[in-house]
């Protein structure tokens, strides 16, 4: 097994080797080496494999006399679709009068924390834009305006100024 047959695009889980470090001259035999992986998954399932196949990967031998460990774990869980995160989106596409796109994603966020501890919780309420993470990220100054309307308006039904 090597990393890249970890990747599961069909179910929305990446492999990405993104830094590889080690050696200490052009023509040497290198005493360490490290690689830095990211998992990234959207259901737990996944999650399961990923981390089973990484383990494998490390187990195995493959050069004599050379061995590898595993450092690290999960930053944050996968944040899954649940029925109190389902009736949450009810109530909030009641209180702004229209539908918000919802998406699967396998991303990081502090909302994964939350989630993990079984809080309903929602996501993604910042402006809209595309190139996530990279050089060319952008967003719509457009849509600024519309998430703090939406922000405000969710903030005031559930009270969170603490009025009465």
């Amino acid at each position: 097994m090597h990393l890249p047959r970890l990747l599961g695009l069909e179910a929305g889980s990446t492999v990405n080797a993104g830094k590889i470090s080690g050696g200490i001259g052009a023509n040497t035999i290198s005493p360490k080496a490290s690689i830095v992986v990211e998992l990234r998954y959207t259901q737990t399932l996944e999650r399961d494999r990923l981390l089973k196949g990484l383990n494998d990967i490390v187990a195995t031998t493959f050069v004599e006399g050379v061995s590898a460990e595993l450092e690290g774990g999960i930053q944050r869980d996968v944040m899954q679709p649940s029925a109190k995160q389902a009736d949450l989106l009810q109530h909030i596409e009641a209180l702004l009068g229209y539908p918000l796109k919802t998406e699967k994603r396998g991303g990081v966020s502090d909302a994964n924390i939350v989630s993990a501890a079984g809080v309903a919780t929602l996501d993604g309420f910042g402006p809209f834009g595309d190139g996530d993470h990279t050089i060319h990220e952008r967003a719509s100054k457009l849509s600024f305006e519309r998430r703090i309307d939406e922000v405000s308006k969710i903030l005031l039904a559930y009270n969170c100024f603490g009025k009465t």
